[in-house]
């Protein structure tokens, strides 16, 4: 099994491993971005249910940039 990251040779952490058989990269070299999710409601009347989106961390900024900005200014 490897233990070391491809990328920087680093050991990768065990409860990485466990969690990630596979893996070949320490958490710095990841290439998985943070992500964001939304709960939305759709449907309507007693078809009403609730869904999560989920996005990209720059896709969220983009699209809720004017909520982030009231809410550091608060």
């Amino acid at each position: 099994m490897q233990t070391e990251c491809i990328y920087c040779g680093e050991e990768i952490p065990q409860g990485r491993l466990k969690a990630l058989p596979s893996t070949k990269t320490c958490v710095n070299c990841s290439t998985a971005a943070p992500k964001k999710a939304v709960t939305v409601t759709k449907g309507t009347g007693d078809h009403t249910y609730n869904d999560i989106v989920v996005m990209e961390h720059d896709e969220y900024e983009t699209i809720f940039k004017d909520d982030l900005r009231k809410n550091t200014l608060d």
